[in-house]
């Protein structure tokens, strides 16, 4: 009599992995995640980078439709009207690149750079105090308002006194690297938008402040 016996069923057991197995696998999974992070950090700033620039892009053409509404005259910085800002509320009202809030400007995270450290809500200059009687709202960028163009501080800029001046620059990120935390965007360069609309960036860290000679220095700098 033959006894038939009948064959291992593989489906039925599976193989299972062997503690030595699993911890190359983990190993090769743990070097691969070393290597990739920098990259992922790379590209995750590079996208910050690129949202700024493009917010530049969008406050350009908020501020043409203001002076299209405005018979071709610009804002002004009303507590420094000669000094570039970055103040949008103060004492009640709009001020710089506030003014195109809302009518010209709809959305207010755009007046922010997605890397500005201290943009969140809970800011003490937060966008939480646009609106209050006493509150100041300050923005990621500043507006050059009348200084470089002329020492009046009463002298209105118009749309033909910027195109007159394409090169220099007409908004910027605004630097505090005296700060502490220093406030700086990008830690190897500034983003910022010429007279003629021309989003550029500049592989330095300029100071707005704290003396005024510094706000001189860095328009210098930038306007080159």
């Amino acid at each position: 009599m033959h006894r038939c016996y009948a064959a291992p069923d593989s489906a039925s057991h599976p193989r299972v992995f062997t503690l030595l197995e699993l911890l190359v696998t983990m190993g090769i999974i743990s070097l691969l995640a070393v290597m990739l992070l920098p990259a992922l950090s790379m590209s995750r700033g590079h996208a910050r980078d690129t949202k700024c620039k493009s917010n530049l892009t969008q406050i350009w053409k908020s501020v043409n439709i203001y002076a299209n509404n405005h018979n071709d005259m610009f804002f002004s910085n009303l507590d420094t009207p000669t000094r570039i800002s970055n103040v949008a509320y103060s004492n009640g009202r709009p001020t710089g690149l506030g003014c195109l809030y809302p009518m010209s400007l709809i959305e207010p995270r755009i007046l922010y750079c997605p890397s500005d450290p201290v943009r969140s809500q809970e800011w003490t200059y937060g966008w939480a105090n646009w609106g209050t009687p006493d509150g100041e709202v300050q923005i990621s960028y500043g507006y050059r308002g009348g200084q470089g163009f002329f020492d009046d501080p009463n002298k209105p800029v118009t749309v033909a006194l910027v195109d007159t001046h394409p090169q220099k620059v007409f908004i910027a990120e605004f630097y505090e690297p005296f700060t502490s935390p220093a406030r700086v965007h990008h830690a190897t360069h500034i983003n910022f938008l010429r007279c003629n609309g021309q989003v550029e960036a500049m592989n330095l860290i300029p100071s707005f402040g704290p003396n005024d000679d510094d706000f001189i220095a860095a328009l210098n700098l930038l306007d080159k």
